[in-house]
C-alpha cells in the first residue's frame, strides 16, 4: 500500500506518507479507516515522494467531499498537506478551492516544507491563507 498512516502521541496528530504510485480508490481507503477509527484533530497528508499522476478530477472531488461530510468530528481541526512537485502542488490547491465550496468543517492548507506544515498544525490561531508558496 503506497499511503501509511500512523498515530503519534498524545493521539493528537495522525501522519499519512504517501509512497509511489497514489490512486483515488488508496486515498478512498486511506480516508475511510482515518474516518472509522478515532480521528485526530491534526492531519498531516505528506505527498512529497508520491506519484499522483492516477489522480483524477473526479476522484479528488468526491474525497473533499468526503472529507466535508466524515469531518465533521474533526470540527475546528487542521489539516496539512506537504507537496513538492507542481503536480502535487495544484492538486492540493484545486482540493483547498474544493474544500472551500464544500465547506470544510476543518482547516486545510497545502506547504511545500514540512516544518512550515507542522508549524502551522500547532500554531494557536488558524491563518487560513499562506503566501502564494503556500507556507507560512
Amino acid at each position: 500500500m503506497p499511503i501509511k498512516s500512523t498515530t503519534g502521541s498524545p493521539n493528537e496528530l495522525t501522519e499519512h506518507v504517501a509512497t509511489d504510485i497514489v490512486t483515488d480508490e488508496e486515498m478512498f481507503a486511506c480516508q475511510t479507516a482515518f474516518f472509522e477509527s478515532n480521528p485526530t484533530r491534526l492531519e498531516l497528508w505528506d505527498m512529497s515522494v508520491a506519484d499522483l499522476s492516477k489522480i483524477t478530477v473526479e476522484g479528488l472531488q468526491r474525497f473533499v467531499s468526503r472529507a466535508a461530510r466524515l469531518g465533521q468530528a474533526r470540527q475546528g481541526g487542521r489539516t496539512a498537506v506537504i507537496t513538492r512537485t507542481n503536480l502535487q502542488y495544484g492538486l492540493g490547491r484545486m482540493a483547498e478551492i474544493l474544500g472551500e465550496f464544500e465547506s470544510l468543517p476543518f482547516a486545510l492548507r497545502i506547504f511545500r516544507q514540512r516544518e512550515n506544515a507542522v508549524k502551522w498544525l500547532h500554531a494557536e490561531s488558524v491563518s487560513q491563507q499562506g503566501d502564494a508558496d503556500g507556507d507560512l
